[in-house]
């Protein structure tokens, strides 16, 4: 298997947006199902508590479709309970809520053997000016995931940031913070999750973001996904930014990132047994770009000894095909 790629569950099912509905209503099961005959997909990010509630029943369902687990998806942002945040709330009740939440996944991740967490703290943030204590919030958000961390130390938990949506202004915005956060925590088993779609929005180049997690030892999980740099549309990556695609995917090469790639991506108007095989289909696109320029063996040379951009671009062009 050249790599380890997956879809999470609930978009090979009936989705929907601020005006829209989407696909086909399907229990989890069906969900599988759908993305088992996803050409070059090996696996699911399965998502508790709304697929996930027995560990041992889903384990048994992906194993009859030959599925892995790429993570277990906690989501502290769907019910009506999260609408205030989850672990920057200031109900101390909805805090210990989210840490329960947390505990648990960490509990499913490692019956299902796939021993990850990924999490989105979305609701977590502001609105308005005077909302939120950003100094309590940020307080007790680290406190909240150093506790539930450690309880599961043999687990890693990959926190996922983002700039806004559903709230305005994301507590937890941008590459920079959230690893600030993971050394506040001061725990080995707290990463981070690069989304490309959340990168872009937030302005960052995502090889930037990519090499500072890398290099600092908190990048865990990567999603995978393209936008306008407007909106977290959840595209087919490489559609839009293709060139920051592909220097992407030599900067995953050069870290030796080996875990699994989700693809993080909404299917809206098309099928989505179809557009998570285009997804997968430009990534290895992608990485064959990536592979040729790394054996070539002269970028980073070119990079480090005073190569200007149209120089190491137009090198890495004379590579399409």
């Amino acid at each position: 298997m050249r790599n380890k790629y997956a879809v999470i569950t609930g978009f090979m099912g009936h989705i929907q947006d601020r005006f829209a509905t989407y696909g086909v209503p399907r229990d989890f099961e069906e969900m599988v199902r759908a993305a088992s005959t996803v050409k070059g997909c090996s696996g699911l990010e399965v998502v508790y508590p709304q697929q996930v509630q027995d560990p041992v029943k889903a384990k048994q369902i992906l194993d009859n479709y030959g599925m892995g687990v790429a993570a277990m998806n906690v989501n502290v942002k769907g019910e009506p309970k999260w609408a205030y945040g989850s672990i920057n709330s200031p109900d101390p009740k909805i805090r210990a809520e989210a840490v329960k939440y947390m505990k648990t996944g960490l509990d499913y991740a490692a019956e299902l053997g796939c021993g990850k967490v990924t999490i989105a703290f979305l609701n977590d943030g502001a609105d308005y000016p005077f909302e939120l204590d950003f100094i309590r919030a940020f307080n007790d958000a680290v406190e909240c995931v150093r506790e539930a961390a450690a309880d599961r130390p043999d687990v890693k938990l990959s926190l996922e940031y983002k700039l806004s949506e559903p709230r305005i202004h994301g507590l937890l915005g941008n590459a920079g913070k959230m690893a600030y956060l993971c050394e506040k925590v001061g725990l080995d088993n707290v990463g981070v999750t690069l989304d490309t779609d959340h990168a872009l929005q937030a302005l960052e180049v995502m090889s930037d973001s990519l090499a500072f997690l890398g290099t600092t030892g908190r990048l865990f999980h990567v999603h995978v996904n393209d936008n306008y740099r407007n909106w977290d549309w959840d595209m087919v990556p490489g559609t839009v930014n293709f060139w920051e695609f592909v220097e992407f995917c030599i900067y995953l090469k050069k870290l030796g990132y080996s875990e699994w790639i989700t693809a993080d991506v909404f299917p809206q108007r098309h099928d989505a047994v179809r557009i998570m095989e285009k997804t997968f289909e430009w990534m290895d696109y992608m990485f064959d770009l990536a592979d040729a320029v790394i054996a070539d063996g002269k970028l980073f040379d070119m990079m480090n000894n005073g190569c200007d951009a149209f120089e190491t671009m137009d090198y890495v062009r004379g590579f399409l095909r």
